[in-house]
């Protein structure tokens, strides 16, 4: 095995060693871009449901999203017809909390919500009415229609 083999053969890619690159490099990077990022990504993901109105019930609400073993944490709200990402501080009318694990098996489609709740891994807490919405879309969508096919199987073979 010649060293650049050997090199990238030690260097694979582990969930363990992913969240904590994140961990150190979050910090690292400026709150606009990181906003700006999230948004980006959060409104082409969902742009097909955003066009037909399916996140509407989000229109004039906070839903934060809290992922503390990487500590990130962030609101998103519906303005007009666009996903809005704060990093600020709000009021959230529902909080989701999950690490980092939880929420790429959902992400790849691996384990519903509900069971990640029942096992005490998805935390959600406010107004219960806009939490069960936002699940049951989340439910709703098909991960490999919604990510790009490379980042699909990256995600479940880190969680597999």
């Amino acid at each position: 095995m010649t060293s650049m083999q050997s090199h990238s053969a030690s260097f694979r890619p582990t969930l363990p060693r992913l969240i904590q690159c994140a961990k150190v490099a979050q910090p690292l990077i400026p709150q606009t871009i990181r906003r700006h990022t999230l948004g980006i990504g959060l409104n082409h993901t969902f742009s097909e449901a955003l066009r037909r109105g399916e996140l509407d019930f989000l229109r004039g609400r906070q839903a934060r999203i809290t992922v503390p073993d990487i500590n990130l944490d962030f609101s998103v709200t519906l303005l007009g017809q666009r996903l809005h990402v704060s990093l600020k501080p709000v009021a959230p009318d529902v909080t989701f909390r999950a690490d980092t694990r939880s929420l790429l098996q959902i992400m790849a489609g691996q384990v519903d919500p509900d069971t990640l709740f029942f096992r005490r891994k998805l935390a959600i807490e406010g107004d219960t009415e806009l939490g069960l919405a936002l699940k049951n879309f989340l439910d709703s969508q098909d991960p490999e229609q919604l990510i790009p096919a490379p980042v699909y199987r990256f995600i479940s073979r880190m969680v597999a």
